[in-house]
């Protein structure tokens, strides 16, 4: 069974049809987008409506927390308050629907193999910020997490957010679709194997 898996769109319209392009071609048999949708591309809302239109497994990302519930749920935003104001007075009814419907996470057993994916790890799945803060990634909390028991559950667990490519335990971080040098995650799972190799996006 072949898995694609691609993350942190920020509103790069182009670089969304071309990974879907990709993942067709590849014939994967299920797809799952890892989240984040809007800031720093000008075409979300296209994004948006793409993805909601694609029948693909989407998850949400901080973004679409922003989106829903304003930057009030992260501290460390405030910053993008004008932007995320801006998105919540355009945005739709039916695409704000699309995006309240979309899970925190996706967890699927193929060929044997436990898989967990998800916009980044969790520090608490039930508070309105639910992610572990990027700075867990320099101060040792996020290696904590994933020698957690929560995490080793899974045989592999995906994650984007960081828009850096890494491997860290069963924890594979994608980078970022609508940004340079981005790629994305063919897993192929067999009865006797777990494998994903990164594929570029040209």
């Amino acid at each position: 069974m072949k898995l694609a898996v691609f993350s942190d769109v920020h509103g790069n319209l182009q670089a969304l049809k071309k990974v879907l392009e990709q993942i067709r071609e590849k014939n994967a048999d299920l797809t799952v987008f890892l989240g984040d949708i809007f800031q720093r591309g000008n075409e979300e809302f296209e994004c948006l409506d793409l993805l909601k239109e694609s029948g693909i497994i989407c998850l949400k990302g901080n973004c679409e927390l922003y989106a829903e519930h304003g930057v009030d749920v992260d501290p460390d935003v405030e910053h993008l308050r004008d932007y995320y104001d801006g998105i919540r007075k355009r945005i739709t009814t039916k695409q704000m629907e699309f995006i309240r419907q979309m899970p925190l996470f996706y967890e699927t057993e193929c060929c044997g193999h436990k898989m967990r994916f998800s916009h980044f790890l969790f520090l608490d799945i039930n508070a309105p910020y639910p992610f572990l803060p990027l700075s867990s990634l320099k101060n040792g909390e996020f290696d904590k997490v994933c020698l957690s028991d929560e995490v080793k559950k899974y045989e592999l667990v995906a994650v984007g957010h960081s828009h850096e490519n890494f491997v860290k335990e069963n924890v594979v971080s994608v980078s970022a679709t609508g940004l340079e040098g981005a790629s994305w995650l063919l897993i192929e799972a067999a009865k006797d194997h777990l494998s994903f190799e990164r594929i570029s996006i040209d």
